[in-house]
């Protein structure tokens, strides 16, 4: 059974909170700009109003009911409120990420859901990916861990601690650089799923990540942090359909991969929209090399739904996160257009 006919409810979740110095060059751009003179889609704060705005067929063809925005603070918006310079800063986000707040929010979310969404199929729109914890968290509860499964299609297996990660790209000729004075590996976007597995709320034998461009070497003899917590999750049971495996043909094997690993009554699809980067989008959040086209995503969505056809799961619900606001809809010097919207309508509508 799959969810052609069951009801369906859309919401956003505009969670923004970024450190980095290019995120927050962009945010205090934007408040600083003249926005008089803005269209419609660069208008837009954050991914719920653009699809929403964009969207009315799609969403009357599949028959999806808007539920409206989860409520956070403006200045951890994508496009924060003028007045909410003084907050967007280096210094204010990292005690955001050091207090613990972001997992704080996310149990707010988990508890929307259950009351807001739930029992329908929740379909969110969202930035920060440390949201679909919020979700799951409330679809574990429903389902219990050990029905629950998620098929994720992102370039970066989200569950290694940051510092590892740091660790794993930066080495030199062997060696590793120290992790900078005051790193915090608290609870985000870059480790959520650690967090869900560790707390038992989903298994890892139930989760597949498709698309991973991060995936470590297998060269003999070598041992770092990285590779090791990296595999030892694979062999927790956690699968990982790499992104190099696309470079050939792929469709039976993948679909033999989700077969062989989809063992879950209900499943939830989370798409993390740089695995699409430089191909089947050019408004991904984090774009640190080249992804999967469109045609690779969409027959991704084909190929979960044939299997949902045939009875082997039901679609409990999905989301689409990382959306970068200031690029979505852009068309560059050079003639590049970005149509992040229109692959996400074709994902969408090939899945619901």
């Amino acid at each position: 059974m799959c969810i052609f006919d069951l009801p369906k409810k859309l919401f956003g979740v505009a969670l923004d909170p970024a450190d980095d110095p290019w995120t927050l060059q962009l945010k205090q751009a934007w408040m600083a700009a003249d926005k008089t003179k803005l269209d419609r889609l660069s208008a837009c704060l954050d991914p719920y109003d653009a699809f929403t705005g964009n969207m009315a067929s799609l969403l009357k063809k599949h028959r999806i009911e808007l539920a409206g925005k989860f409520p956070v603070p403006s200045w951890l918006w994508p496009k924060p409120e003028p007045s909410d310079a003084p907050f967007v800063t280096a210094k204010n986000m990292a005690g955001f990420f050091d207090s613990g707040e972001l997992l704080e929010i996310t149990h707010r979310l988990q508890a929307f859901v259950k009351e807001k969404i739930l029992s329908d199929i929740p379909v969110m729109l969202g930035v920060d990916h440390s949201a679909t914890a919020g979700v799951i968290s409330a679809l574990s509860e429903k389902h219990t861990p050990g029905k629950l499964g998620v098929i994720v299609l992102d370039q970066h297996f989200d569950a290694i601690p940051l510092s590892v990660r740091l660790e794993g790209i930066t080495g030199v000729g062997g060696k590793t650089r120290p992790v900078p004075v005051g790193f915090s590996d608290r609870f985000c976007c870059g480790n959520f799923w650690s967090y869900l597995i560790g707390a038992g709320i989903i298994l890892p034998e139930n989760m597949v990540f498709i698309g991973v461009a991060d995936y470590p070497g297998r060269e003999k003899g070598e041992r770092n942090r990285y590779r090791e917590t990296y595999l030892d999750y694979e062999r927790r049971g956690c699968g990982f359909f790499q992104r190099e495996r696309f470079e050939g043909e792929y469709q039976r094997e993948l679909a033999r991969f989700l077969t062989n690993k989809v063992k879950t009554p209900q499943v939830y699809i989370s798409i993390d929209l740089d695995v699409g980067s430089y191909a089947g989008t050019h408004a991904a959040r984090y774009m640190d090399r080249p992804g999967l086209s469109v045609r690779n995503i969409l027959s991704v969505a084909g190929i979960v739904v044939n299997q949902c056809r045939r009875g082997r799961f039901t679609i409990a619900g999905l989301d689409i996160m990382e959306f970068n606001m200031h690029f979505l809809g852009i068309e560059t010097a050079d003639g590049v257009e970005d149509n992040t919207l229109g692959l996400m309508e074709k994902f969408i509508g090939t899945l619901i």
